[in-house]
């Protein structure tokens, strides 16, 4: 359990630190900040549920569940009687244990509670503190006692509940197994797959009106910015729906074209740079690209990462794109920027 530490951030939640990728799963900003402004608001999800009683999204890595906890918080504000139905995908289980442990203080303790039992069905969340426990006290005594204080704190799942007791570091190769983790109620359905996002997504069904879609950065995690999954998300997706996300790299914005979407960009929250929003429809764009950004997806820079087969590494992906670089003869995005005239 060693590669996963807590992070508090600005506006008081937890994130996390991932040693495996060098990288935090959300900004100084805050992770309640970030699923609000550069998911939830800019997806126009609000405005959809004041019109209708049902809503499906596809949340891209889960992680700590601040992109659905938010969303379905906000939208119960708008809509107290809107059906949703969450369809979320992680790869690694001791991230959804996390997110039991340290649930967004700012959300509905429903809300909260309905994850929790669902995910504590399926991982033994117990032994997981046990073990984390060891190592937080370890690395970060800082916050330690705080972050442990705030876990005793957590409504526990009843014991007459039935239990399977994963603990998910027995499984030998979590590459290939999905485990999946599910709740019902009258106005919430989750359905949570453990696994490579590659294996599941193409036996999902088509019904979503909005894809949040959260990975760590193309540059560390290639394999879910590929155009393939991009196209999944085509057929997945409703024909007035839209998938956000946070980046504002030319590759991904020039996958998603090619994999026949129109996109446009969100606001900047937490740093200069938009997020991007794809969408079926031109007209529904709201905030087109500016000219210098459409000229970079016609540069080197615009190449995107591909993955046919769904069966290859990081590493491949990163290295069939700079191959395709080298041998595309379009402008260097160093010349472009120098060329361009604002």
């Amino acid at each position: 359990m060693n590669y996963l530490y807590p992070v508090k951030t600005e506006d008081g939640t937890i994130s996390l630190f991932n040693t495996e990728v060098n990288d935090v799963y959300h900004s100084k900003i805050g992770a309640y900040t970030e699923a609000l402004n550069k998911f939830v608001i800019p997806s126009g999800v609000l405005d959809f549920v004041k019109n209708s009683n049902d809503v499906n999204i596809l949340d891209m890595c889960f992680g700590l569940g601040y992109n659905s906890k938010v969303a379905i918080n906000e939208i119960w504000k708008v809509n107290p009687n809107c059906k949703i139905n969450i369809t979320a995908l992680e790869y690694d289980p001791n991230v959804l244990a996390f997110s039991v442990i340290t649930p967004p203080y700012n959300i509905d303790s429903k809300i909260n509670e309905a994850f929790n039992t669902a995910i504590s069905s399926v991982i033994d969340i117990e032994t997981f503190i046990r073990d984390l426990s060891k190592d937080v006290n370890f690395a970060r005594p800082d916050i330690a006692l705080e972050f442990f204080q705030e876990y005793k704190t957590i409504s526990k799942v009843s014991k007459n509940e039935s239990l399977h007791n994963i603990y998910y570091r027995s499984i030998s190769d979590r590459n290939k197994n999905i485990q999946m983790v599910d709740y019902n109620s009258d106005l919430l359905n989750i359905d949570i797959f453990i696994c490579d996002a590659r294996h599941v997504i193409r036996d999902l069904n088509p019904y979503y009106h909005y894809i949040f879609h959260d990975p760590f950065t193309p540059s560390k995690l290639p394999t879910l910015w590929t155009v393939e999954i991009f196209k999944e998300y085509n057929r997945l997706l409703d024909d007035n729906g839209n998938i956000t996300t946070y980046s504002a790299a030319s590759p991904i914005r020039a996958g998603l074209i090619e994999a026949g979407f129109y996109v446009g960009k969100t606001d900047p929250i937490g740093r200069n740079e938009s997020g991007t929003i794809a969408i079926k429809k031109k007209e529904l764009i709201k905030t087109d690209l500016s000219d210098k950004e459409k000229g970079l997806l016609n540069t080197n820079a615009g190449i995107p990462y591909n993955d046919q087969e769904f069966k290859h590494n990081a590493a491949q992906i990163l290295e069939y794109r700079e191959e395709l670089q080298k041998s595309s003869g379009k402008t260097s995005t160093s010349k472009y920027l120098k060329s361009f005239i604002k």
